[in-house]
């Protein structure tokens, strides 16, 4: 058994992102003057930037897209042979090369984002269903929402997997299975800081941190607000959780792993994927259709972008690069590009 905490919620995705009626319900009051049409997405999701090129997974069309940040025109669409491309979500990059997790093959596609070439296919260690990737030096390191099955074919609860890999050659560096303890269970977001790696727990509403050396645990966090936890990233000094279903975001202290505190309001509605960009921390609103901006040291509100005008329709991805902040609207089959100094429309690419 494959457990896929959005099951339902991407069903409904994926059919209405596919549908040439999703355009003009919840992308089509977009201003004309502000899109850019070029790039191909089909149920884009994850997003990272590399170098001065935007990539996009799409889970629906088992492909991904890369963009030129500075005009939205397309670079190229790889899919089929030599990648292994099946639903494709999370992505991450470092300055010279991509990694893609596949969560129908149990793979994760290593990329060089200059040419686009193909470098290898991961399919070695404990990917089950794997969603989500953070790069940390010299290792990638992969999350994967499915829980281990026993002989009988009964789920294994705690079963989760995390994996490591190096940059270098590909090689598994770390295997840290949930039954150890971590509380790894339903896997869903990952992310790298203060030498630490951590993991959001869907079904679990937990967070897990990992040591990025040696991928020993250094604690299990299960009493901060989590409510579906999916989206995290790490400032530095704190680490911000996005709760799905609890349209809340929970702050925790990265040294000591307390809570900090909760946030509630503020736009906040099926908060996905957060980034961050300099001293703020931007969320993707999957349910309000919005994108939600906090100050990351107090956690007060900087502004909620909630305007027909932007585009948003579904928003489940968030980048960033120097001055802008990029978006995945998966109904739509669009990304929006946001100006991160005053949060104003940059362009719609179509």
């Amino acid at each position: 058994m494959i457990f896929r905490p959005r099951s339902a919620l991407m069903a409904s995705l994926l059919i209405l992102g596919s549908s040439p009626l999703a355009t003009s319900l919840f992308g089509g009051d977009a201003a004309s003057g502000a899109q850019v049409t070029a790039p191909s997405f089909n149920g884009p999701t994850g997003i990272a930037a590399c170098g001065s090129h935007v990539w996009v997974t799409n889970v629906s069309g088992s492909s991904v897209t890369e963009f030129d940040e500075s005009n939205g025109a397309l670079v190229r669409i790889i899919s089929g042979a030599p990648s292994i491309f099946s639903e494709p979500m999370g992505i991450a990059a470092n300055r010279t090369d991509v990694w893609v997790a596949n969560l129908s093959s149990n793979s994760v596609e290593e990329i060089n984002c200059v040419t686009g070439s193909s470098i290898r296919s991961i399919t070695k260690g404990s990917l089950n269903s794997p969603v989500a990737v953070a790069v940390d030096g010299t290792k990638v390191w992969v999350a994967s929402q499915g829980n281990l099955s026993d002989t009988a074919g009964n789920v294994i609860p705690n079963s989760s997997f995390v994996a490591a890999y190096g940059t270098a050659n590909g090689s598994l560096e770390e295997s840290v299975n949930g039954t150890n303890g971590n509380g790894l269970n339903g896997s869903s977001g990952i992310s790298s800081g203060g030498g630490d790696i951590w993991i959001t727990n869907a079904v679990g509403n937990s967070v897990t941190e990992l040591n990025a050396v040696n991928g020993r645990v250094v604690r299990h966090v299960d009493g901060g607000g989590f409510n579906w936890p999916m989206g995290i990233v790490t400032t530095g000094t704190d680490v911000w959780v996005g709760n799905l279903y609890g349209n809340s975001l929970s702050e925790i202290n990265e040294s000591t792993g307390s809570l900090v505190r909760v946030v509630t309001g503020d736009g906040l509605d099926g908060p996905n994927s957060l980034c961050v960009l300099g001293k703020d921390i931007w969320v993707a609103n999957l349910f309000g259709n919005s994108v939600t901006e906090l100050n990351a040291r107090t956690g007060s509100l900087v502004r909620v972008i909630r305007s027909k005008m932007d585009g948003f329709s579904a928003p489940i991805g968030v980048t960033s690069t120097e001055a802008a902040v990029w978006v995945t609207n998966q109904w739509s089959n669009t990304v929006t590009e946001l100006n991160a100094s005053s949060g104003s429309l940059e362009r719609i690419i179509r």
